[in-house]
């Protein structure tokens, strides 16, 4: 019993080490005859335990045979088989899936994982459905009514999807978006049996990189979730010895005319700056826009769009929130302490775990028992329900990219693709988004992944655009991201001091 408890520990151990960066090591599966034969292994292995009601079957038909078991039991049997094959293929399949962060046993032996496609953690309710939909009810309902031929034939149809897409993806996978990802060996744990606890192996992690001398995405208290004020910003990048920065708050570029007045004082390059929210084709992305002339009437319009939009998002999210969980919200008290008349997924998640009634709540309580701590606890709990898909989620309708491109050049602007969610996008999106006007990629980010980086960077030079790089720094609100903290290696500043030199 220690023993399968230490494994389990393992196991979701190794779920939160994944989590927490050993994402950036994992290799998607390639069509190389090792991997083949990787994931075959693993699908026998689950295959073999899910089909165990099967294997007692047999043995009970046999015993039937021999005039051990009496033959009136023979119907009940197989109808009991049946049930537990749902129980092993549909139900229990998905649960482990998605308790452990995308691995089965078989998975987990054989060092896979199942991700999203950018290679962080799948959606488990994803995860549940691929196995389900793609596993568990095929087996049974074709098993039921061609017997053994309708399932190897609907696992021959899927092993021929594996062979010809890029990396071994299933029909579900390809439906749901996943790819199984090798997870390399600095994420591995050593399991140390001192005093019946485990103790995981360090994971190696990467030296962080240099400040950068020019910081290209900063958010003040003109954005809702900015801290600092213009000036402290400002004393900030002194204190950091920066040269250049921009302060690119959302939806709103009223900071400018300030901004401007104080980069005498510190003698600090400034670049006037923006961040819209826009859409292009139902996905949703954000564009800055530099050496603007934010006195421009559009900005204000986009600027009044914007709060009206938030603030009906806001009541959205509070009702879905209400409606899903039977948690009674504030509304008004949480509208009066908003300075922009907005509700955020972070402060209605504040608001239930800081509560100790809301916190003893199954569904709080559940995130709570999961992780090691409240802040991933709770980091989780929003993705769930206010992520994309989740049951909270407000749909918005954004300015499309194209106008947003055009104000921006009609203001004598330049238009910068930001890294915000640029992991999700393919070079085909990214293509298109450059052919409406961008001027340019902000490719060093600390919210993006290297590959996505070098993706990026082969766009950029392909089609000679500019290239920026930005913190993201909104203050104490996300201590994470530091000013002058962009991934920017020093080869990459001389490419982002060409666009400081790029004024109209």
């Amino acid at each position: 019993m220690n023993t399968f408890k230490q494994y389990i520990g393992l196991l979701l151990k190794r779920a939160q080490l994944y989590r927490q960066g050993g994402y950036k090591n994992a290799k998607p599966l390639k069509r190389t005859m090792d991997d083949y034969q990787t994931h075959l292994f693993a699908f026998l292995i689950d295959v073999n335990i899910c089909l165990l009601p099967v294997y007692i079957w047999v043995i009970e038909f046999l015993l039937i045979l021999c005039g051990l078991i009496p033959p009136h039991f023979f119907d009940l049997l197989f109808y009991l088989m049946f049930a537990l094959l749902f129980l092993t293929c549909v139900v229990a399949l998905g649960i482990v899936t998605s308790r452990f962060s995308g691995q089965t046993i078989g998975y987990a032996i054989m060092g896979l994982r199942l991700v999203d496609r950018n290679k962080k953690e799948a959606s488990p309710m994803h995860l549940m459905l691929r196995q389900a939909l793609g596993f568990g009810v095929p087996t049974i309902l074709l098993g039921f009514f061609f017997k053994v031929y309708g399932m190897v034939g609907w696992w021959l149809l899927n092993g021929l999807v594996v062979l010809i897409t890029p990396n071994q993806q299933t029909i579900f996978d390809l439906i749901f978006k996943l790819i199984l990802v090798k997870e390399d060996d600095k994420t591995t744990i050593q399991i140390v049996k001192k005093k019946e606890k485990v103790i995981p192996e360090e994971i190696e992690t990467e030296e962080d990189l240099p400040l950068s001398p020019i910081d290209l995405h900063i958010r003040s208290n003109y954005s809702d979730d900015g801290y600092y004020d213009v000036e402290e910003i400002f004393k900030l990048a002194k204190e950091a010895k920066l040269e250049t920065i921009s302060i690119t708050d959302h939806n709103c570029a009223r900071v400018n005319a300030a901004a401007t007045r104080f980069a005498h004082l510190y003698d600090i390059q400034y670049i006037p700056g923006v961040e819209f929210d826009c859409q292009y084709e139902g996905k949703r992305l954000r564009i800055l826009g530099y050496y603007i002339d934010w006195n421009q009437e559009i900005f204000n319009v986009l600027e009044q769009e914007s709060l009206k939009r938030e603030k009906e998002m806001s009541i959205e999210r509070v009702k879905k929130f209400e409606q899903y969980t039977h948690i009674s919200i504030d509304l008004d008290s949480l509208m009066s302490k908003s300075r922009f008349q907005t509700i955020t997924a972070e402060q209605i998640c504040e608001m239930v775990f800081r509560n100790k009634k809301t916190r003893a709540l199954p569904l709080v309580k559940k995130y709570l028992d999961k992780y090691s701590s409240e802040k991933e606890a709770m980091l989780r709990f929003k993705q769930d329900l206010f992520g994309k898909g989740g049951p909270c989620f407000g749909q918005g309708i954004y300015p499309e990219a194209k106008e947003i491109i055009e104000a921006i050049h009609d203001a004598n602007g330049i238009a910068i693709l930001a890294s915000w969610h640029l992991d999700y996008f393919d070079d085909h999106t990214i293509e298109d988004l450059i052919h409406l006007g961008i001027d340019g990629i902000e490719c060093f980010s600390p919210v993006i992944q290297e590959t996505t980086v070098t993706a990026l960077l082969k766009l950029v030079m392909k089609n000679k655009l500019f290239v920026t790089a930005g913190s993201d720094f909104h203050g104490p609100s996300r201590p994470e991201r530091k000013l002058g903290d962009t991934k920017c290696p020093e080869k990459g500043i001389a490419l982002v001091k060409v666009f400081t030199k790029a004024a109209k």
